[in-house]
């Protein structure tokens, strides 16, 4: 079991916990820790452009540039990639989104991922001094 706490973040709502987890990302030997969103409406994972960078990515004559709407209606353009998610002990070879521009947030989605989990949202302790957590 993995457990992590919800992080506290200011929206125009007032302050919202928000699922994250920082998950390690690894392709060819280069690594990088992120703080990834839970997210179990994302389709699939996705990272801006600088990170993949990060991650040697190279976008090739064979990726095929698609494009994805969020909640806002706006298409953004990314190419699917293969990279390994470092879960403590963990290493899961998941499908990635990496978008070609920065304006995106950091999404652990459900493709290749939930399925190997029981994911648990335990927002019902933010009323108490504990923490709320989630497990993967």
């Amino acid at each position: 079991m993995i457990r992590f706490r919800y992080q506290p973040e200011r929206s125009q709502l007032g302050i919202i916990f928000r699922p994250v987890a920082t998950v390690v990302l690894e392709h060819r030997k280069a690594l990088v820790e992120l703080p990834l969103y839970i997210d179990s409406g994302a389709d699939i994972s996705m990272i801006p452009y600088r990170f993949g960078k990060a991650l040697h990515l190279q976008q090739t004559p064979r990726d095929r540039v698609r494009r994805i709407r969020g909640i806002a209606g706006r298409s953004v353009p990314y190419v699917v990639k293969r990279l390994n998610f470092v879960f403590g002990r963990r290493k899961i070879t998941a499908r990635v989104a990496w978008s070609m521009t920065e304006e995106v947030p950091l999404l652990l989605g459900r493709m290749d991922l939930f399925e190997k989990f029981r994911i648990t949202f335990n927002e019902k302790k933010r009323n108490n001094s504990v923490p709320p957590s989630f497990e993967l």
